[in-house]
């Protein structure tokens, strides 16, 4: 994988505080469906790089095949899951966020939504930077109850954005062949 602490070194800290994201997910069959995914992406990484453009999110784990490891491209459409999305990345031309977090963390997080009335994610800078993920949970009185989680993130500097692109998959070449079945009579 990356050596994040030269990435870190020589990462721009500006362009951290340029960059924007924020969503929100009121519906409770979105946040099931969403929880689902980072549940299983968790099962298969112990980290992975959170992909944020203006449209999509991508999961993608890109684990040296050759050693044994896992690749995975997960690619969800933004609308399918979120009732409100905003996202601004390092530029006009490069508006795109790359994340690396623990996936692990974001489904403790999902596991505390499950009765969430919304959740609302936003990319923030405590001490460093954050993926803040606050829930609006019910509760016994006329007031919610909000939980917030915040789950560290390394923001990925652009001159390494070029090592989590879309992988190229071979053209299959299938076809169905269907066999004669014949009831025999007794």
């Amino acid at each position: 994988m990356v050596d994040w602490r030269k990435a870190r070194e020589t990462f721009d800290a500006e362009a951290v505080s340029i960059m924007r994201f924020r969503a929100k997910i009121i519906d409770v069959g979105c946040l099931n469906h969403f929880s689902r995914v980072i549940n299983t992406i968790a099962k298969l990484a112990k980290t992975c790089i959170l992909r944020l453009t203006s449209d999509k999110l991508y999961f993608i784990l890109s684990d040296k095949v050759a050693n044994g490891g896992v690749s995975m491209w997960c690619e969800l459409n933004q609308m399918n899951f979120f009732d409100e999305f905003q996202m601004e990345g390092v530029s006009a031309e490069n508006n795109e966020i790359y994340l690396e977090l623990a996936p692990e963390n974001l489904s403790r997080a999902f596991k505390t939504a499950q009765n969430a009335k919304t959740v609302k994610i936003k990319l923030t800078n405590k001490q460093c930077p954050c993926l803040t993920v606050a829930m609006e949970l019910p509760s016994l009185s006329t007031s919610s109850r909000i939980v917030t989680h915040d789950i560290p993130v390394v923001v990925i500097p652009r001159k390494l954005w070029n090592d989590f692109r879309e992988p190229t998959v071979p053209n299959f070449d299938t076809a169905p062949r269907m066999w004669n079945l014949c009831a025999a009579s007794l």
